[in-house]
């Protein structure tokens, strides 16, 4: 009798082991199952969003076709002004000066342009160097202007801020991945989410549709007989059909010289701006003969910011331990007494040292002989 009792026992725990497995079967297979439906319906879903999206594409383009068609049917007699506002390149006009007109252009747009042929060499290095660094302050969009000139025949041509274009280029092509990136995550749920990434964020947001380009035109094409590009009142210049314009343009734009090192904000502190500018001032007040406004002066002159500038490179403040602007006076009167000995010595001369004749007598007229080389910088 017990052991009938056991064997009943046991076949009924053997059953509902059975209908336990059976019933996790079940739920497993109905979870695969809603799981199956709940990816049809969000396949449905996206697809209805994409055709939706499609749909108000269409749309659109269609209503902005139509636009444009009721736009052009219905130009009034100030149409072909209407027009000159608007560059089939350069975009949208925003001013027209006598001598250039004033744009609002894609960066892409000014990518596509040649560059005038007397340009210095483009380095596509450089503009890598530039987008790097633009990184860093994308939070004041592009400054400057973009230079362009426009011929007769309607040809236009980079005169200033080649660099620039190609910086804006491979900007432009990052902003494109990023794009396409935040496209692909996106896609599953059709939303617009940020990268979590601050820098990645505000260079995708840098406006770069609207570059300010200046075009300047040539002169055939200014009503003013004196144009800003020649003063013909003040200076003989050849006939017009012999003169260059974009090299006239391009020469006036680049008689700018650029900052200095020692200028540049954050390079150097107030201390070392301050004895280097009273110890270079003092020279030039001192000599004034001796000094030229140019850069790209020879010996035996010197340029007041070359010389700052000079100052502030060989680390003669670091190396000599000077403290004031006094103390670099005292330093720099010895080097140029020392130079003084070189130069007014036959033993010096003979030695090598290589100076033209006028050079030398306007060096020991005035006793300033810092500009007949630049060594004494770094003994």
């Amino acid at each position: 009798m017990e052991l009938e009792l056991l064997a009943m026992k046991e076949q009924l725990k053997r059953k509902e082991e059975e209908q336990i497995r059976v019933e996790k079967e079940q739920l497993k297979k109905r979870e695969v199952e809603r799981q199956r439906e709940e990816a049809f319906t969000k396949w449905q879903e996206k697809v209805a969003r994409e055709q939706q999206q499609e749909k108000e594409t269409v749309n659109q383009a269609q209503k902005a076709a139509e636009e444009e068609q009721n736009n052009y049917l219905h130009k009034d007699s100030d149409s072909s002004v209407q027009e000159q506002h608007h560059h089939p390149i350069l975009g949208p006009q925003i001013a027209h000066l006598p001598y250039k007109r004033i744009h609002l252009t894609a960066a892409s747009k000014l990518a596509s342009l040649p560059v005038y042929e007397k340009q210095r060499a483009y380095r596509h290095d450089r503009a890598k160097e530039m987008a790097k660094d633009k990184k860093k302050t994308l939070w004041m969009g592009i400054p400057g202007v973009i230079s362009l000139m426009e011929e007769e025949c309607g040809r236009l041509s980079i005169l200033d801020g080649q660099h620039r274009v190609g910086m804006m280029a491979l900007l432009s092509e990052e902003q494109r991945k990023i794009v396409e990136k935040n496209q692909k995550v996106n896609g599953d749920n059709g939303t617009q989410s940020s990268t979590n990434n601050d820098k990645v964020d505000a260079l995708a947001q840098l406006d770069l549709e609207n570059i300010l380009v200046e075009v300047f035109l040539p002169q055939q094409k200014n009503n003013n007989t004196d144009t800003v590009l020649v003063d013909s009142k003040k200076q003989k210049q050849p006939p017009p059909e012999e003169q260059d314009d974009k090299a006239i343009i391009f020469t006036e734009i680049n008689k700018a010289e650029p900052i200095k090192l020692l200028d540049l904000p954050g390079v150097t502190n107030k201390r070392t701006r301050d004895v280097i500018d009273y110890a270079a001032n003092h020279f030039y007040n001192a000599f004034p003969e001796m000094f030229s406004p140019s850069q790209k002066c020879r010996a035996p002159h010197l340029n007041l910011d070359n010389l700052r500038d000079a100052l502030f490179a060989s680390e003669v403040i670091k190396r000599e331990k000077v403290g004031s602007g006094g103390e670099l006076v005292k330093w720099m009167a010895k080097k140029n007494d020392e130079l003084k000995e070189v130069y007014t010595s036959d033993a010096g001369l003979d030695g090598g040292k290589k100076v033209s004749e006028n050079a030398l007598k306007k060096a020991k007229k005035h006793e300033f002989y810092l500009g007949l080389e630049s060594t004494w910088l770094y003994k």
